[in-house]
């Protein structure tokens, strides 16, 4: 599944959190730039969720989150 970012900044956000290594890194990148960042990490879980158990419910929730439910 490809992610479908809405701009620069979310981009530079889910680089920021691909390479952290640590869940207080996570947090940190997350109070740093706020609901940008909790978007991205977000759909960065449901991304990671919907491949690993091989369900479509994520879909649904990035589709929420894209049209600002």
């Amino acid at each position: 599944m490809e992610l479908q970012l809405a701009n620069k900044l979310q981009h530079h956000i889910a680089n920021l959190l691909w390479e952290a290594k640590t869940v207080p890194e996570v947090k940190e990148i997350i109070a740093k730039y706020g609901n940008d960042a909790h978007v991205v990490f977000t759909m960065m879980m449901a991304a990671y969720f919907d491949e690993v158990m091989a369900t479509d419910l994520a879909q649904p929730v990035i589709e929420r989150i894209k049209n600002g439910a």
